[in-house]
């Protein structure tokens, strides 16, 4: 009976009838079980994440690849797909965000008043998140009313975690944001348990955010490779943290020696996962370091991130699932976050709007075309029909504003970094304009970046177009101009800082002239831009050297001086500047809502790169940088041809001596 039982056992292992290992291997046999039911029962933690919000509460219009528009994005739909993901794992489920969750839209006008980002994140569950160099934008004293403002306003909100952030308790410019980051309180780390697992959760801000976040000083960042290692070494040996979970604002980059969150995984490989923030990249798949999992979602809302994890008490954690969900329009959308959100609207027009007697949806112009989208723009920097509306309008704001005092703007410009969103086919709302030039406050300390205007010369001007040239392409994208009142072409193979050949600029009448370096022109920008002239000057170690000034040609020690304002309204916005742009476009003796020209749907040939290796086109006029290299190269000819004259000479001596 025992031999006929152990035969038939047999046949049955031999076909695959019986998960023998199942019988013998509790382990395996709760594996089997798992890929039975399902990918989902094998996680141990759900973890869902944002980054780069900007305050995006609203659904927004976006441009595909293929010229299609679809809506994208609303913190209330993004609400229902948290909510259902909660259903599906519950106790499983932690919430987070990777910074710079305010600065993009109407609603951040609120920012040190009203809170609105934290309220709204606190009430879709969010756990924590970190500051983004946004989050900065209204310097540290503009923080600390925002984080006294949501505390004063909601009981429940997000735990802030900044591992890097250096606050002088003593520096006046400190005091205030130390005391509300106490209050608040925003801590190094957090802990806590999801599914049985203790969870440790830090934030950092990246180094190239952290120069992108000019207004936070006093406020300075430590290394974040030196503060992750303390803090994690904290977060395994004293907290005892299964998992540890570091909420980046540093990003990745297609350039390894770029990508500080790829460094940061190999400088620590005891993170687990990284959420990163900052480049708003879309990782379809997750990047994996060693152990590491480093994951991101874009910006804007447009897309909820999801992060299964299984975790082994030897092996530590692994990948189980990875997704990154569209917030498209057929989402339903939460009623009570939409309901928050409409209630947001309406203080935003009395608090910030009625100054300017416009309202959230008031319509400025309508649009034939759809402009470039960001990530055109960003993918290929070039001269776009975008921008030359932006500083056509910043030109034109200027003249509007002195009116029979107006004095001719012979160019204004423009960083590509500074364009935010792009203007799309069909009616263009208020909101729509504000989000294309969201950033800053000025000295009123009313939101929105001013425009100041002052005078340089000729050299100076040819210098500035040099951070297109050069800076751009090799430091920062971000960089990249959009002009107007100037038209210049320019030779890429030459040598850096010296790669503009030509100049015109526009007279009174339109007629462009010839640049006259030693001239006086007066320059139009946003302050923000007018402000990072001395960056431009360290980061080409003082080969370009700019200095404002006012119109007989001296030095200006405060930019503020040069803003330029309206009686009615105080300093010019910039996106003021282009909404009022926009409705000069409609006929005077007709109603219809103005219409965007047609030459801004695509570029006028503002600038033209004129690559060239012929030597007389590289070396042609150029300036002391082309002329000293030029001499080292002649003056290394002139040495290797000593050299090997010199060794020729010797070689004929041996010879002669030692014949064959």
């Amino acid at each position: 009976m025992k031999k006929i039982f152990l035969q038939f056992f047999l046949l049955l292992v031999l076909f695959g009838l019986l998960p023998v290992a199942g019988i013998f291997n509790p382990v395996a046999a709760e594996e089997s079980a798992r890929n039975a039911s399902g990918n989902q029962t094998e996680i141990d933690l759900m973890l869902l994440f944002t980054n780069d919000l900007h305050s995006y509460f609203l659904p927004h219009r976006v441009l595909t690849e293929d010229g299609r528009q679809t809506v994208q994005g609303g913190y209330a739909r993004l609400a229902c797909m948290i909510n259902e993901q909660r259903r599906l794992h519950p106790a499983k489920t932690l919430l987070v965000d990777a910074g710079d969750f305010s600065m993009g839209t109407l609603f951040h006008t609120a920012f040190m008043t009203e809170a609105f980002e934290l309220r709204l994140m606190g009430k879709m569950g969010y756990a924590a998140t970190t500051f983004g160099n946004h989050d900065f934008d209204f310097h540290p004293e503009g923080l600390a009313k925002m984080l006294t403002a949501a505390r004063s306003k909601s009981q429940i909100l997000p735990q802030i975690v900044a591992s890097n952030l250096i606050v002088n308790g003593d520096h006046p410019g400190d005091k205030t944001l130390k005391q509300a980051l106490n209050d608040y309180p925003v801590r190094d780390y957090m802990v806590l348990e999801r599914n049985g697992l203790r969870i440790g959760l830090f934030g950092i801000m990246g180094k190239d955010a952290a120069d992108d976040a000019p207004f936070a000083k006093p406020v300075m960042f430590a290394d974040p490779v030196e503060a992750s290692k303390k803090t994690v070494a904290i977060l395994k040996n004293r907290e005892k943290a299964d998992l540890v979970i570091c909420l980046s604002h540093s990003g990745t980059s297609a350039d390894a020696k770029k990508s500080e969150d790829e460094i940061l995984a190999r400088a620590v490989p005891q993170i687990d996962v990284i959420v990163s923030g900052h480049t708003h990249t879309v990782l379809k798949t997750p990047i994996i370091i060693g152990r590491t999992i480093i994951v991101s979602g874009g910006r804007y809302g447009r897309y909820l991130g999801s992060l299964g994890i299984r975790f082994d008490r030897f092996k530590g954690a692994s990948l189980a699932s990875y997704d990154l969900r569209h917030v498209s329009s057929e989402i339903p959308e939460d009623k009570a976050v939409q309901e928050a959100i409409a209630g947001y609207e309406k203080i935003v027009n009395r608090d910030f709007l009625a100054h300017y007697d416009l309202t959230f949806e008031d319509v400025i112009a309508e649009s034939d075309f759809s402009m470039e989208s960001l990530e055109s723009m960003h993918r290929h920097p070039r001269e776009t029909g975008l921008g030359n509306l932006i500083v056509d309008a910043y030109r034109e704001a200027v003249k509007q504003a002195e009116g029979p005092d107006y004095r001719h703007v012979h160019f204004a410009l423009q960083p590509l970094g500074v364009i935010r969103d792009s203007l799309l086919k069909g009616k263009i709302t208020v909101s729509d304009v504000f989000r294309v030039l969201s950033l800053g406050i000025g000295p009123d300390r009313i939101p929105g970046y001013p425009l100041v205007s002052f005078y340089i010369s000729g050299k100076e001007l040819k210098d500035i177009l040099e951070v297109h040239t050069t800076i751009a392409p090799m430091h920062k994208k971000d960089a990249y101009l959009q002009v107007s009142g100037v038209k210049f072409t320019y030779n890429p193979r030459r040598i850096w800082f010296d790669r503009v050949t030509s100049v015109w600029v526009a007279d009174e009448k339109g007629v462009y002239q010839p640049l006259d370096q030693t001239k006086l022109y007066r320059a139009c920008a946003n302050l923000y831009t007018a402000a990072l002239i001395d960056y431009v000057s360290s980061v080409s170690f003082g080969l370009i050297h700019v200095v404002p000034k006012d119109s007989s040609g001296k030095r200006l020690t405060d930019l503020n001086s040069s803003i330029v304002s309206m009686k009615k309204t105080g300093e010019i916005k910039e996106w003021l500047a282009l909404a009022l742009y926009l409705r000069s476009f409609q006929e005077p003796q007709h109603l219809q809502t103005a219409k965007i020209p047609l030459k801004y749907s695509k570029p006028e040939g503002r600038y033209l790169a004129q690559p060239s290796c012929n030597p007389v086109r590289i070396f042609s006029k150029g300036n002391i940088l082309t002329k000293v290299f030029l001499v080292s190269v002649i003056l290394l000819l002139m040495i290797c041809g000593l050299i090997v004259y010199v060794f020729v000479k010797k070689m004929k001596k041996i010879s002669k001596k030692n014949p064959r």
